[in-house]
């Protein structure tokens, strides 16, 4: 699979609305931060562990990683403003560029977590990125993998236009189907695959109740398919 758009498109679009970035996202609240909470639920973190956090953004998962002592985080990041705005945040903490598919820069068997949160369907060559993760992820290591499914393209098409947001950029948003074939195709094998339906309602506890209730009740039906993000914990096979 070849994505009809390059690295330096993604790029350029995440540079241009790197300002509005972090506001926009406080207005959905728990919608943005649910990524994070349910990395370290899903993920289990080990003091000591080494963890690669891809596409690292303006550094938002890492107050949730630093409630595991001693985690040796290295992060990888696509837009330069975004990664200025995230070495103001923390200071203390690594940041580099990355393409997204040559991550020469790393040994095989490198990481015990890697981290991927709203990035597959970003990449302009899928396959070549997920088979540079499996390379260089321990044999007992785990991936964690969010991004939104095919059926939420209509959903966000709906909310960029009406409410005042940074938009995604190019993209494709994949069925869940594609993305466990892909993941298969990469020598990856799928340890969970935990969909999320959210609604923003406006309130953080209204929305944390929403995602409870009708991701219990729908989230293993199609509609799950709809939902905001779906996530996949994966090993080396």
């Amino acid at each position: 699979m070849i994505n009809p758009f390059t690295i330096g498109e993604v790029r350029e679009f995440w540079n241009s609305v790197a300002p509005i970035y972090e506001p926009t996202n406080k207005t959905v609240g728990y919608v943005h931060t649910q990524r994070f909470e349910k990395t370290l639920e899903y993920g289990d973190f080990k003091p000591g562990q080494r963890v690669l956090n891809i596409w690292s953004r303006t550094g938002n998962l890492l107050p949730y990683l630093r409630r595991i002592p001693d985690l040796h985080i290295m992060n990888r990041e696509v837009s330069p403003a975004m990664m200025a705005i995230a070495e103001d945040k923390y200071p203390n903490e690594q940041f580099a560029f990355t393409n997204l598919e040559n991550l020469s820069e790393f040994p095989d068997r490198s990481f015990d977590r890697i981290v991927s949160l709203e990035t597959l369907e970003h990449t302009p060559k899928p396959q070549i990125f997920l088979r540079e993760l499996h390379r260089i992820l321990k044999p007992d290591g785990l991936l964690i993998m969010s991004l939104p499914p095919r059926g939420f393209e209509i959903p966000t098409q709906i909310y960029d236009r009406l409410f005042h947001n940074h938009g995604e950029g190019p993209h494709r948003f994949l069925w869940s189907w594609e993305v466990k074939r892909l993941l298969h195709d990469a020598k990856l094998s799928l340890v969970a695959h935990r969909p999320a339906i959210i609604l923003p309602l406006g309130n953080n506890r209204l929305t944390r109740a929403s995602d409870s209730i009708l991701t219990g009740l729908f989230g293993k039906t199609p509609l799950a398919e709809f939902g905001v993000r779906h996530f996949y914990i994966a090993s080396r096979r």
